[in-house]
């Protein structure tokens, strides 16, 4: 990142920290697991507006997130460049975000996205979308999990709201998407959606997997 670009993420990620210190009982769990430097793709679920800027503001390393072009308006528009996010036209092949994607990769900075493509209005994990599993096949680059609990409580609709809710946020071990010989290549694509779906669910308590409850784990490679 040029030193401009840190000086806005460090800026907003501190108001960010401010913020969750006023409102949360935020804590992070594995953090040892993100590596130090390099490229990296981080997965996490998604269950509330706030969980990008989650984040942003514990995970150690700066993200570049990944987020709906439908994000991309009033407030978030002025904060989304400043912390390197850029947006994606979901149900499309968007290669303009495919090539920034490929491009921070190889920059050796973390890529985060949210395989959902939306947040899950019951907390449950839902059926993942392929976009992030083709950026590790095509980049090789390792897949960091992350699991989110406890943001839909922070703001709640009826008052008071304010009650210090805790949120956690879990890191799992970084692991590198592995896809069997001799299968089609979208079999190979959804083979590794659910693997990484799978490193995700197994964070969480087994009340919020949802669709992936009950999928068998598989052996990275």
């Amino acid at each position: 990142m040029a030193w401009r670009e840190r000086l806005g993420y460090g800026f907003v990620r501190l108001l960010i920290r401010i913020t969750m210190t006023l409102l949360t009982r935020t804590s992070v769990i594995g953090a040892e697991h993100l590596p130090r430097t390099g490229p990296g793709i981080v997965v996490s679920n998604h269950i509330d507006a706030i969980d990008p800027a989650i984040l942003v503001g514990v995970l150690p390393r700066p993200i570049a997130l990944m987020s709906k072009a439908e994000n991309n308006r009033g407030a978030l528009r002025l904060f989304m460049p400043m912390v390197g996010a850029f947006t994606v036209r979901r149900g499309t092949a968007d290669r303009r975000a495919l090539h920034t994607s490929e491009q921070v990769l190889k920059s050796g900075r973390l890529l985060c996205l949210f395989p959902e493509g939306t947040r899950s209005h019951d907390g449950q994990l839902m059926v993942a979308h392929g976009g992030a599993a083709l950026l590790t096949q095509k980049s090789g680059a390792p897949v960091i999990p992350v699991a989110i609990t406890g943001t839909p409580r922070v703001f709640l609709r009826r008052f008071p709201w304010l009650g210090f809710p805790r949120v956690t946020v879990t890191i799992g071990k970084p692991f590198r998407v592995y896809s069997p010989a001799g299968q089609a290549r979208r079999d190979e694509r959804a083979y590794a959606t659910t693997e990484l779906m799978v490193h995700i669910a197994a964070l969480l308590p087994p009340e919020m997997r949802g669709a992936y409850a009950a999928t068998p784990h598989y052996e990275v490679m």
